[in-house]
């Protein structure tokens, strides 16, 4: 806001309208998206949808992995699918007699 009331203490006529005008046409898009945004909302209610339905995962690319190891370790479950950094739980083992 500093930045704007710089500018209006300095600016000439002529730069005060085209700042105006570019205000109100902000004014006006953020206005019609929001009541686009309002519609799309109601539309999905209506239909029963939710924003998760129409998502269907296609915003996480990658894809689950089930673990190729299985080990019990004090009374606990450690599972590995074999990719990345070895878990400590699977160091300095065998891991063809952990397989899942």
């Amino acid at each position: 806001m500093k930045e704007v009331r710089s500018f209006i203490k300095t600016a000439s006529l002529t730069d005060l309208e085209k700042a105006q005008q570019l205000i109100n046409d902000a004014i006006s898009k953020y206005t019609q998206q929001q009541k686009a945004k309002q519609e799309v909302l109601d539309l999905l209610k209506e239909k029963g949808l939710t924003l998760e339905d129409l998502q269907d995962g296609a915003s996480d690319k990658r894809t689950k992995v089930k673990p190729k190891y299985r080990m019990e370790l004090n009374g606990e479950t450690v599972e590995w699918t074999g990719r990345g950094r070895r878990p400590k739980a699977f160091e300095g083992v065998e891991l063809e007699k952990f397989l899942a």
